[in-house]
């Protein structure tokens, strides 16, 4: 891509779409072996950061795009649709990541509930555990929140 807002394009595009009957994933590339500069302030387009938001009820038709457009009065830093199957049907929830908490719960405290599709989305800081090594481990549900709602 010739810019950063061109790749950005793509991968709003692209991300989570179905392609020869499988589920892509579209995002900037990392680099191997080279460690971040030590400022903690670096905000990397397209990653997940520590100010993320578990978001459930999502419509079984919601693209990271829908949810990057939902969310866009906020800032999300990125926004990620879980599936559950190749058929390119979501799991019914997703996660977005803020530069900053002020950010996150701003959005928390506006959206929380809103319709986005025809359901009314349910959101919450996703959860964290310390893992044995010391670090953090993101903790991540495998289920979806009550899909049965689906209209």
């Amino acid at each position: 891509m010739a810019s950063g807002e061109e790749a950005q394009a793509a991968i709003d595009k692209l991300d989570s779409h179905e392609v020869s009957g499988r589920i892509i994933r579209v995002e900037f590339s990392r680099r191997l072996k080279k460690p971040l500069p030590p400022s903690s302030e670096l905000i990397v387009p397209s990653r997940e950061t520590r100010h993320k938001l578990y978001v459930s009820n999502l419509a079984w038709k919601a693209r990271s795009t829908h949810l990057r457009e939902f969310f866009s009065a906020f800032n999300p830093v990125s926004v990620r649709v879980v599936f559950s199957n190749p058929s390119g049907q979501s799991a019914g929830y997703g996660f977005v990541s803020f530069a900053t908490m002020e950010e996150a719960e701003a959005a928390v405290s506006t959206l929380d509930g809103k319709e986005l599709m025809d359901r009314p989305i349910r959101l919450k800081f996703s959860e964290r555990k310390d893992d044995e090594s010391g670090g953090e481990k993101k903790e991540e549900k495998d289920e979806p929140d009550d899909q049965n709602e689906e209209a």
